[in-house]
Formats: structure tokens, C-alpha cells, sequence
């Protein structure tokens, strides 16, 4: 009998360890994915800056990234964060940044 109870134990500790090593931590996913929609939107502000895109151009890119940040992304709360942060690097991205909602 205690032979077979080991096997299940080991079994058990087998399965059940397995596919947390597989998927990475979500605090390290959600730290890239706000690096990314960060550096989405401070990539548009400087391209706009340096006149690579129109104020439209701009501000369109800034509405969509915004809005998907906001809501099926990484919620308001980042969001807030990423225009923060964006405006503290070039405030002149104000000039182009969408009026969305909250």
C-alpha cells in the first residue's frame, strides 16, 4: 500500500507543478505588456515631434492606442500611468493627445 500512495504522491507533485513552470509569472507579463504600451506611446509622441507624422496622424494613433490600453488591455489605471508618464517626457505630445472620455 505505501508503495503505491508514494507513486500517486509523486504523480500528484508531477502534474501539479508542471504547468506552472510553463506560463510566466503575471506580474512579469503585465510589467511587459505596460513597457509596451509605454513605449507605443512614446514612440508616436516622438514621431510626431520630429514631423514624422501629422497632428491627425498623431492623434489618431494616440486614440487608438489609448483606447485599447484602457479598456481591454491593461485597464484605466495604466493608462492614466502611460499618458502621465508620456506627457512628463514630451509635454509637446499634449498639443496632439485625444480627448477621451473617462
Amino acid at each position: 500500500m505505501k508503495p503505491l500512495l508514494a507513486s500517486f504522491v509523486a504523480a500528484t507533485a508531477f502534474w501539479a507543478g508542471s504547468p506552472a513552470a510553463a506560463l510566466p509569472p503575471l506580474d512579469d507579463l503585465e510589467l511587459e505588456l505596460k513597457g509596451e504600451a509605454q513605449g507605443w506611446v512614446n514612440a508616436t509622441c516622438t514621431y510626431y515631434g520630429m514631423g514624422w507624422l501629422t497632428e491627425e496622424q498623431g492623434t489618431n494613433a494616440l486614440r487608438r492606442l489609448m483606447l485599447v490600453i484602457n479598456g481591454a488591455y491593461l485597464g484605466k489605471a495604466v493608462g492614466q500611468e502611460t499618458k502621465k508618464a508620456a506627457l512628463e517626457r514630451d509635454p509637446g505630445c499634449k498639443s496632439i493627445w485625444p480627448d477621451i472620455s473617462e
